[in-house]
């Protein structure tokens, strides 16, 4: 796997609705694409838009990274989002079949993946084995998400989440949150210095 990333693939997979239009997380994948584009290059997508399956694909197959901004619903990725990952997700595009063993036919290996996601559970309701979701952290409860790009081949990097964001959404601190995450984990103060 390269270690220097040249190109990011940001996706907003925000399903609008009259419940939520999706105006925190387009925001934040902004956000994300702006605290990006000094360092390299940008690509980004909205499945919430009309696309064009190819060229889906060949913005995964240009990216060194992949960041997923997108709002938890119901536990689990909002339905454009899952349609949007059954149409792109093609095989010989993403895995293929081989005689290895099970989630060994990824085509993605050497490109990294980030989870960045919004709940309105608030953070509380993790990381306590008595709260909601039984000492589960935010990562461990997208499981399915995390095991469909490893399936693929990603390696996954630190996973980034706000909580809280329909009744205290508080944007400008999770912006600042999610920017100063992606200078840690991606090193970009480093590259900022050797420039």
């Amino acid at each position: 796997m390269k270690d220097q990333i040249t190109t990011a693939l940001v996706i907003n997979g925000a399903d609008p609705s009259a419940y939520s239009r999706g105006e925190f997380n387009a925001a934040m994948a902004d956000a994300a694409a702006a605290a990006l584009a000094p360092h390299m290059t940008v690509l980004r997508s909205r499945v919430a838009d009309n696309y064009d399956v190819q060229a889906e694909i060949e913005k995964y197959r240009a990216a060194d990274l992949v960041i997923y901004q997108y709002p938890v619903f119901w536990f689990m990725v909002p339905g454009r989002l899952k349609q949007y990952m059954d149409d792109v997700f093609a095989y010989d595009a993403f895995f293929t079949y081989n005689d290895g063993p099970y989630g060994s036919g990824g085509l993605m290996h050497g490109r990294k993946v980030m989870f960045s996601t919004t709940w309105n559970a608030p953070a509380e309701a993790f990381d306590d084995r008595n709260a909601f979701f039984g000492g589960m952290n935010p990562a461990e409860a997208i499981l399915p998400m995390r095991k469909a790009h490893q399936y693929c081949g990603f390696t996954e990097l630190p996973h980034f989440s706000s909580h809280n964001v329909i009744k205290d959404p508080q944007f400008a601190s999770h912006k600042a949150r999610l920017e100063s995450h992606l200078r840690k984990v991606l090193h970009l103060e480093k590259a900022v210095a050797a420039a």
